[in-house]
């Protein structure tokens, strides 16, 4: 790890070329092969979906998420499905399209347990047929894994019914464990896999990633069944903090998604109360330039 004032040293040079670079097309190449997104609920002040939107593309992110519900008025903003007919499903597709992918986040009152309530299961299966509809790749949900030793026959169940809705609308289900991440291989399904959340797993001491021995080594125990990942910083007391202000060993993060062939996007999930813009645009630009020393030095 090098310390946020060597970071700056070596960033602030190049930062501002690489932020300022406004995506034209989905054909656009990331740089260094790394696909850096963000997460839109609010941007400083800006509240309206379609403005963030242009923020985000012209602060030169590849991947773009946002969330399938309708927000806080005054807080925040998303996309209801309930509400999102087909011509809203494609202005949103047409709005999203300069992007090179992005990812809808279920409504966080939606959580998939063991023994998930039939209105939550079908407000859920609406989630992929409006990621579909979008063009989005990942739908992301919240989930509470089963304990080891209890009856897993209703969580088998809900989870073949996500699989069969993410098979119908062309997508894949990221689920976002807090522990329990075994049992995306019990049995294992191509369209479920995993959004790991890097801040979460930091909190409890570690307690996310301690059983595998490191963020990193957890990376690389979930391979080819980690499909996204959510990115912020955590200093012991916040999270979705700006990314290099923290605790987090993103070089070690980085190191094992290049060992593990990690194709997809690092979406960068930060609390409007915590990160002003300028850290939106620095967290992108710590997270490249980490990619790069990182990648120059393997």
């Amino acid at each position: 790890m090098i310390s946020r004032r060597q970071f700056l040293t070596v960033a602030s040079a190049t930062a501002a070329g690489v932020l300022s670079r406004r995506l034209a097309s989905a054909e656009k190449e990331p740089s260094g092969g790394l696909k850096i997104g963000f997460m839109i609920w609010r941007i400083g002040d800006i509240l309206d979906f379609d403005k963030q939107v242009e923020w985000v593309a012209q602060a030169g992110f590849e991947s773009i998420s946002f969330h399938s519900s309708a927000g806080v008025p005054g807080k925040w903003q998303g996309i209801e499905p309930a509400t999102a007919d087909a011509n809203q499903r494609r202005r949103i597709k047409r709005l999203l399209s300069r992007f090179v992918g992005y990812e809808i986040h279920a409504p966080f009152d939606a959580v998939l347990r063991t023994e998930t309530p039939e209105p939550v299961l079908r407000r859920l299966g609406e989630v992929p047929a409006v990621a579909g509809a979008v063009g989005a790749s990942i739908v992301t949900v919240h989930v509470e894994a089963p304990r080891k030793g209890s009856s897993d026959t209703l969580w088998q169940k809900a989870l073949d019914r996500l699989d069969a809705a993410a098979t119908q609308a062309g997508v894949r289900i990221g689920l976002e464990f807090n522990s329990g991440f075994e049992w995306l291989r019990q049995p294992r399904r191509p369209r479920i896999g995993a959004t790991l959340d890097i801040g979460h797993m930091y909190h409890r001491d570690g307690a996310g990633y301690r059983p595998y021995g490191t963020i990193g080594a957890l990376v690389k125990f979930l391979d080819e069944v980690l499909f996204h990942l959510h990115v912020h910083d955590y200093d012991g007391k916040d999270d979705h903090i700006e990314v290099g202000t923290g605790r987090i060993d993103f070089d070690d993060v980085l190191r094992n998604l290049n060992a593990i062939g990690y194709r997809g996007a690092l979406c960068l999930e930060l609390n409007p109360d915590r990160c002003p813009p300028d850290g939106i645009r620095r967290s992108a630009a710590f997270l490249r330039a980490r990619a790069n020393e990182v990648k120059r030095t393997s």
